[in-house]
């Protein structure tokens, strides 16, 4: 009835999660299930067999794809990782047969926890080590491309390589770098947002997302993850440097003068920074 393999991108709708109700977790569904006893069958062995269709369709509802007997390929999920994962957070309520000669028929009411079986479906989905390998490569050789001044056809290459292996950080780092390099704050700032969602306080992410908010006009949170980042690490001399954009910004030449500085002594000079610094000895 269904396909082998189960979508990794895809493991709970947001149908798992009620409407209106932020904090609920717990989500209550039915299923039924039927099946037609054979000669071999004992009533047992039908009963469950119209349990086990059932819970499946109960899962379905939930909006969880159960396969039918399959192996893991790729950082593909199958029937034996799901309900593995699934099996920790589900709990039958209620199961009641009913008899029609041969059919047997199973409606079953399960709770299921759906923040936690996002979060232990999640963690299940890991690419192969063959697709580790291959994003290496690719980003090993989307690092040569852009030392050698090719940003698109690098920018290409880590496409690819995250899309093997979105664990990563590195790949979203360079991309992001890559990105600033050529102006695209935006898109700098959402592989920023990657690489914190996978290293928290990551400096160089930081700063980047704060100089994506800073060209964005949100002084604000430019402010806030520029301090950050230095915090987390007191050489990052492109934090430096962007808090002194920001400063002479908001019109704060003091600072702006000693942050333009820091980043000069740390090895890290602009246009911007020289013109101000030349204006403000």
């Amino acid at each position: 009835m269904f396909g082998k393999k189960f979508w990794a991108t895809l493991l709970v709708v947001g149908s798992l999660i009620a409407p209106n109700a932020a904090h609920a977790e717990i989500q209550t569904y039915t299923g039924v299930g039927e099946y037609v006893m054979g000669e071999r069958d004992t009533l047992e062995t039908a009963k469950q067999a119209a349990k086990d269709k059932a819970l499946r369709n109960a899962l379905e509802r939930a909006g969880v794809l159960i396969q039918s007997r399959s192996r893991t390929e790729d950082s593909e999920l199958v029937e034996d990782v799901i309900t593995s994962q699934t099996g920790a957070v589900l709990q039958v309520v209620e199961v009641v047969y009913e008899r029609e000669d041969l059919l047997i028929r199973a409606t079953v009411k399960v709770d299921i926890d759906a923040e936690d079986l996002n979060r232990r479906l999640e963690a299940a989905v890991k690419p192969t080590a063959d697709k580790i390998s291959l994003s290496n490569q690719k980003l090993d050789e989307a690092t040569q491309l852009w030392h050698d001044g090719q940003d698109d056809a690098a920018l290409k290459l880590l496409s690819e390589a995250a899309t093997l292996n979105p664990n990563n950080a590195e790949i979203f780092l360079k991309r992001a770098i890559i990105c600033v390099s050529n102006g695209k704050f935006a898109q700098a700032a959402d592989d920023a947002n990657k690489v914190l969602q996978l290293k928290p306080n990551h400096s160089m992410a930081l700063w980047i997302r704060g100089a994506a908010a800073l060209t964005a006009g949100d002084n604000s949170a430019a402010l806030a993850d520029l301090n950050a980042a230095i915090d987390s690490d007191p050489l990052n001399k492109h934090a430096y440097y962007f808090r002194g954009i920001y400063f002479k910004t908001v019109g704060d030449k003091k600072r702006a003068r000693a942050d333009f500085l820091k980043a000069k002594e740390l090895g890290y000079t602009g246009s911007v920074g020289d013109k101000f610094l030349e204006a403000n000895p």
